[in-house]
């Protein structure tokens, strides 16, 4: 837990942009800015935690949410409004990966992560906010899905069977575990984080509850939407709004699921969360409010693109 060194050093949250309009989204460090998302303004926004300047990455990004870096430095992006998964190119260019997965396309990815092989994890839950086009009805389950090429194309594979709303996705150190923020407190189930052991071939075996989200009176308490590692390998959590339990927080938990820390958080609805600054000391959130909030902290990101 927290000890007093750790308490001395309150992390002192201060908006470095917006508010933009509606929820700002992921968050991605590319080692000299954080790009960040404004899924509702359909742009990707870029900080220069140097200068403090903010320029505008890409836009007419139609809904893109959750953000990441492969480890040769491909950079993809969730496009919730368009229902893929989309890879950005240094010259500008957009190229769009699989979209069907047993002749349906699949629904509205939220969350990515990409492992050492190029691979891509992400959460596909349903959304209530239709689709930009064509209406196509949505899988009949909401998975964990994996983009991988093959023979140069790229091919969707079904990872999980038995999540139903699956939000923030990660993947260990050691890329031996498969990290899931399942259930949505609008729901019926309360939500939880979950492991799961990914086996040699890519599957996944029966996963390890390592937290579960309490109900009050108020309600089921919102888990987590967004999940970074830290240098010592444990997984750092933004969760919870002021709607119901604890207030919105960051959680540190240990890599098997004791909590090691909670900072409370000054806005409500975190979203999502990453490390950053040149020294990767810096965390930052993005939040319902459509701010981007940074804190100094005692913890590390890990030494490469989160």
């Amino acid at each position: 837990m927290v000890t007093k060194d750790d308490q001395a050093m309150a992390w002192r949250f201060e908006r470095v942009a917006g508010p933009y309009q509606g929820p700002t989204g992921g968050v991605a460090w590319d080692g000299e800015a954080m790009l960040f998302s404004v899924p509702n303004e359909g742009r990707i926004m870029r900080f220069n935690a140097t200068t403090g300047a903010i320029g505008e990455y890409r836009r007419y990004m139609n809904r893109v949410n959750g953000l990441g870096f492969g480890a040769d430095g491909d950079f993809y992006g969730c496009q919730e409004g368009s229902r893929r998964i989309v890879q950005f190119h240094p010259d500008g260019s957009t190229t769009t990966t699989a979209t069907w997965l047993d002749g349906k396309i699949h629904n509205y990815p939220s969350d990515l992560v990409v492992d050492k092989a190029g691979r891509v994890w992400f959460s596909d839950p349903c959304n209530a906010t239709p689709a930009i086009g064509i209406y196509r009805p949505p899988l009949d389950h909401a998975s964990v899905l994996r983009l991988e090429r093959d023979q140069g194309a790229w091919r969707l594979v079904l990872v999980t069977r038995d999540t139903n709303a699956p939000r923030a996705v990660l993947l260990s150190a050691d890329e031996t575990i498969l990290y899931v923020s399942e259930g949505d407190s609008r729901g019926e189930r309360n939500c939880a984080l979950r492991s799961y052991p990914v086996n040699a071939d890519g599957s996944v075996g029966p996963y390890e509850e390592l937290h579960a989200f309490g109900i009050d009176h108020r309600g089921a308490h919102r888990g987590i939407e967004g999940m970074c590692l830290d240098s010592g390998h444990n997984i750092v959590a933004c969760a919870g709004s002021r709607q119901s339990g604890p207030g919105p927080l960051v959680y540190v938990f240990s890599p098997g699921g004791v909590v090691l820390e909670t900072r409370p958080l000054p806005f409500d609805m975190p979203m999502r969360c990453a490390f950053g600054d040149a020294d990767l000391c810096s965390l930052y959130v993005t939040s319902g409010d459509g701010g981007v909030y940074r804190a100094k902290t005692e913890r590390k990101g890990l030494l490469k693109r989160q």
